[in-house]
């Protein structure tokens, strides 16, 4: 009878260590563990605090690009330059936010990065051309206003 109890009180102790060993591991795995179990392994997820320092990156780009070509009817070549690096640096960054292929927890974003990196890729490849044109530079800022007007 005392080794059947004590048996009992061990398996029981073997279940409460075996929840407790669960819970440390689902906690010290975090989130980003539980992640690659629940989605897809393509998917992508962008934080939040990830997202929004990418758009303020991109948007004090274009706030650049516009305070550059403003009032301009011929640019200097180190303002080409500058618009040159703004419109890299957009670039670097949406190849950071997804592609097409990707799917990431923001469809907003999954729905319109492709084009507006085919938009930003043609700005570089105008701002670079011989003589350079900065028509598609200056409309970037108009492609923000078109996402964003869903945020509304």
């Amino acid at each position: 009878m005392g080794y059947q109890l004590l048996n009992i009180s061990c398996q029981f102790c073997r279940y409460v260590l075996c929840a407790l060993l669960s819970l440390i591991f689902i906690s010290t795995a975090g989130c980003t563990q539980f992640r690659k179990l629940t989605y897809p392994q393509d998917f992508v997820y962008l934080d939040q605090s990830q997202v929004q320092t990418s758009m303020l990156r991109m948007s004090l780009a274009m706030r650049r690009i516009d305070e550059t070509l403003i009032g301009q009817n011929q640019p200097s070549s180190a303002d080409q330059q500058r618009v040159i690096d703004d419109l890299n640096t957009i670039d670097e960054i949406t190849d950071k936010l997804g592609s097409g292929n990707q799917v990431t927890n923001h469809l907003i974003i999954d729905q319109h990065i492709d084009q507006f990196k085919r938009e930003v890729r043609n700005a570089l490849r105008t701002a670079t051309s011989e003589p350079p044109s900065f028509y598609a530079a200056g409309r970037l800022s108009a492609s923000c206003i078109g996402c964003h007007r869903y945020r509304r």
